[in-house]
């Protein structure tokens, strides 16, 4: 079973295997960095839990939860 993004914990780093969506959503996540064999490192969570902030590509992105949870790692 794969893990997913959210899963990551602050300085944790993995790599991007796959994306769990569809459509205009895969695009948007897709054009950010998010593709297979991408590094993407947790940088820090907020302090009510969601979003949180990841390097990837030399860019410091947030995501919430929801859509963490659609990004694949190893």
């Amino acid at each position: 079973m794969s893990r997913t993004l959210d899963q990551l914990v602050p300085g944790e780093s993995a790599t991007v295997i796959g994306l769990d969506l569809q459509g205009a959503g895969r695009q948007r996540l897709v054009s950010l960095g998010f593709v297979p064999g991408q590094p993407v490192t947790a940088l820090l969570r907020s302090c009510f839990g969601d979003p949180t902030a990841y390097r990837i590509m030399d860019t410091v992105i947030a995501l919430r939860g929801g859509d963490a949870r659609r990004v694949l790692i190893r």
